[in-house]
């Protein structure tokens, strides 16, 4: 026990370091009750029974974190083939075990290989969007057995109406390819990016959204830059890519930390393998508005399917 209170101290004490508005005094609430923590990650993917260890890995890693994640966002591809029950049923034993209690995930490209599938054992709709306190999650799924990530008009809209009125909101949208005006290197490949991706560059350029997630690159961290702040949008775009191992990559994925009270967004890049965090690439940015937890609960506020 005075093992994992300590852990819990060194990662407050972390915490502030970086973000510059964190101290930790004695009777002070406990860090978990004033942050927001979130496991972001994707293509999970195993391609043979042996392929599961690189989940596996992940999980036992976040396990051991001092103290469990608030919520995963799983941004596509959580399976390979067509032939996916098994592996669902696999991936569910493992969500029980992490413990962690809210799970977020959305339709990538290898998801629609077996789409019924998918809806039936995630059990969310296509297109959904999810409030907790002031921040707003916004969750895009692919609808095309395709490279490159296929977004409907009317998916679009929807998105696009939510973004313009909750403007008084922090916004994170959720796809799993990039859009092509983000500045990421894999949007140099065309089946990295969302299909006519300049409907939502548009929008965001006049109306904030401050976290773009996206994954289907497999592109690790020691090769690739994962995040770009374009200059003429307010929106951060990361690529939290991939669980699954890749010509020899890393298992890797991010933690983020919204700090209550602070507009600070930590943003911790993490290797699953040597347990550690990247701290070169670790960052802080700074959001449209301070993040207000409320009352701790998520709820889905409205769906497009």
């Amino acid at each position: 026990m005075l093992i994992r209170v300590r852990y819990i101290i060194l990662f407050a004490v972390f915490f502030a370091a970086s973000c510059g508005s964190v101290k930790l005094t004695t009777g002070e609430v406990s860090p978990r009750e004033s942050v927001l923590i979130i496991w972001a990650h994707s293509d999970i993917q195993p391609r043979s029974p042996e392929q599961k260890i690189h989940y596996e890995t992940a999980i036992k890693d976040v396990k051991n974190f001092p103290f469990v994640p608030d919520m995963a966002i799983v941004a596509g591809d959580l399976v390979h083939r067509g032939d996916s029950q098994k592996y669902w049923d696999w991936m569910k034993e493992l969500r029980a075990e992490s413990t962690i209690p809210l799970w977020y995930e959305i339709a990538g490209n290898h998801d629609l290989n077996d789409a019924e599938s998918y809806a039936r054992n995630s059990g969310k709709p296509r297109h959904y969007a999810v409030r907790y306190g002031n921040i707003l999650f916004i969750f895009l799924s692919d609808e095309v057995r395709s490279a490159v990530t296929e977004i409907s008009d009317g998916a679009f809209e929807w998105w696009k109406d939510l973004v313009i009125k909750n403007s008084d909101s922090i916004i994170v949208t959720v796809t799993h390819a990039a859009l092509k005006q983000s500045g990421l290197i894999s949007t140099f490949n065309s089946t990295m990016c969302i299909e006519d991706s300049k409907r939502f560059w548009d929008v965001i350029r006049k109306h904030p959204v401050d976290l773009w997630i996206s994954a289907h690159t497999h592109l690790p961290n020691f090769i690739a830059i994962k995040t770009s702040a374009p200059e003429d949008c307010k929106t951060l775009f990361l690529d939290i890519s991939s669980i699954h191992k890749t010509t020899g990559s890393p298992v890797e994925s991010w933690m983020l930390i919204f700090k209550n009270g602070s507009n600070a967004l930590r943003c911790l890049p993490r290797d699953h393998e040597g347990a550690r965090f990247y701290r070169q690439t670790a960052f802080t940015r700074e959001l449209s508005h301070p993040f207000v937890s409320g009352d701790r609960k998520a709820v889905m506020i409205s769906t497009f399917d």
